[in-house]
């Protein structure tokens, strides 16, 4: 695990775009809006992500906090290193006191199908009053899937819709080599 810090300048940019996008329409207003501290924690998270990347010497481009109209919208990777593809979940540390660690997906998820040995996720944990990010490793998808580690929610509400990935099931089935190996 690894903790890193959103500067003030930082999190200004963050909150500019999450203030954009929470406001924003078409797209992300059909999908049921997406509240202003989600959208902070999620930018936190790759944010944080990126910077880890690039203290260990890795070349990437800067995360892209763009409002893009639906047309334009893509549903690839947060971030690419090389051929890699990284995706960013990140959790609030309310949330995961109130739920345990856990990530909550599309159900049907673009990454579910097809995802190959390239593309990994990086969950995260973020504590917006002290603006750290706590990364907790690069998981790859393909190990995700193959050991069966996507679960049902435990609110009830969102399991017509989402799945949910839990840290503890990670933790127990990859190893701490195979979740950090690219960094």
């Amino acid at each position: 695990m690894s903790k890193i810090n959103i500067t003030d300048r930082e999190m200004g940019i963050i909150e500019e775009f999450a203030d954009a996008r929470s406001n924003s329409s078409g797209h992300y207003k059909s999908r049921g809006g997406f509240k202003r501290g989600d959208l902070i924690a999620g930018a936190m998270g790759e944010l944080a992500v990126y910077k880890l990347l690039k203290k260990n010497g890795h070349d990437l481009a800067k995360p892209d906090f763009t409002i893009y109209e639906t047309r334009n919208k893509s549903f690839d990777a947060d971030l690419r290193l090389g051929k890699k593809r990284i995706h960013v979940k990140s959790q609030t540390k309310d949330s995961a006191n109130r739920y345990g660690r856990s990530w909550l997906m599309q159900r049907h998820d673009p990454i579910f199908k097809g995802s190959g040995v390239n593309h990994y996720m990086v969950c995260t944990e973020v504590d917006q009053d002290t603006q750290e990010v706590e990364v907790l490793g690069f998981f790859p998808v393909s190990t995700i899937i193959n050991k069966g580690l996507i679960g049902e929610c435990k609110v009830p509400m969102f399991r017509m819709s989402k799945v949910a990935i839990y840290f503890d099931q990670l933790d127990e089935n990859i190893n701490k080599f195979s979740r950090w190996r690219i960094v």
